[in-house]
Formats: structure tokens, C-alpha cells, sequence
């Protein structure tokens, strides 16, 4: 395998072992069951649903920025030097505001497998942060294929709205069992 394959498999893999390694947690430890409820919100499910919101509007404005710098989207002007900062900030705040629910998968209830939402909600979780990792290490990595960032920050965006669509749409839509 050339370096530069090499490279961009690093990151790949390192997402995968995050995607794997939030699966196997979260399969076999016994979760607590135990909810909280942060201050100004009426339940557990409300929070999370703010936060992760939340966090999927920056996921998409995060790939908005992303598609703007790399000039796929926009005026034909490059893109304004603060930009990528802009970019990463976005990207860190998502990534913060995501965390707390995370963890109250994780702990509180644990890997729910089956072909039902809430199994498919548990998949789609550990491949979301998992797909956050390889993309987040395959901005740093040189020699990746030209369009893989972009590409990668558009699987995350995705994955982040389809876990958001098991969960939070149908905690506002008011059909969650």
C-alpha cells in the first residue's frame, strides 16, 4: 500500500475502531436506566432533543462552510480568510453540544439492537461520531484523495440528521413509544 493510501486509510480506520468501540460499550455494560433532567426543560427526552437541534443545525452549517471554503458552493470568489476558523468552531460547538446526549445513550440506556427505530437509532449513533472521527482526522492527514473531505463532512451530516430523524423529530412529533 503507497503512503499516500496509507494515510488516508489511518483515518478511516480510526473511525471505524470509534464506531466499533461505542457499539461494544454500549452492548455490554448494564445501562442505569437513571434519567436527569437539566434545568429549564421538562424531561430527559426534551433536552436532548434541544441539544441535539442544536447540534445538527452546526452540523449542517459546518458542511454549508465546508462547501462554501472548498468553493463548491457560493460566490466564485475564494472564500473570506476567517472562514476556516469559522469552519472548526462550528465543528468544535456541534461536537460539545452533542456530548452530553451521547453520554446518556451511552450510560443510561445503553445499545438497543434490533430492526426497530430505536435499534436503528443505536446503529446510527455509533457510525455518526464514528464517521466525525475519520473525517476530523482526515482534515489533518495529507495525501487523501482530492474531495474526500468534503465527501466525508457530507456522510457526517448525514448520519447526524438520520440519528436526529430516530429521535428528536419523533420526540417533537410526539410519536415515540
Amino acid at each position: 500500500m503507497s503512503g499516500r493510501s496509507t494515510a488516508f486509510v489511518a483515518p478511516i480506520g480510526a473511525g471505524a475502531l470509534t464506531a466499533l468501540a461505542l457499539g461494544v460499550y454500549s452492548s455490554s455494560h448494564d445501562p442505569t436506566g437513571r434519567d436527569f433532567v437539566l434545568a429549564g426543560f421538562e424531561s430527559t427526552a426534551s433536552w436532548k432533543s434541544a441539544l441535539a437541534s442544536i447540534a445538527l443545525a452546526l452540523f449542517v452549517t459546518q458542511l454549508s462552510l465546508g462547501l462554501r471554503i472548498t468553493g463548491r458552493i457560493g460566490p466564485r470568489r475564494p472564500a473570506p480568510a476567517w472562514a476556516p476558523d469559522l469552519h472548526r468552531l462550528v465543528s468544535t460547538l456541534a461536537f460539545g453540544l452533542s456530548l452530553p446526549v451521547v453520554f446518556h445513550c451511552l450510560w443510561a440506556l445503553g445499545y438497543e439492537g434490533g430492526a426497530d427505530r430505536v435499534g436503528f437509532h443505536s446503529l446510527l449513533g455509533c457510525v455518526a461520531y464514528g464517521a466525525y472521527v475519520a473525517n476530523a482526522l482526515s482534515e489533518r492527514v495529507g495525501g487523501r484523495p482530492p474531495g474526500a473531505v468534503p465527501l466525508g463532512g457530507a456522510f457526517v451530516a448525514i448520519a447526524m440528521l438520520a440519528t436526529w430523524w430516530t429521535s428528536a423529530l419523533v420526540h417533537y412529533a410526539g410519536t415515540a413509544a
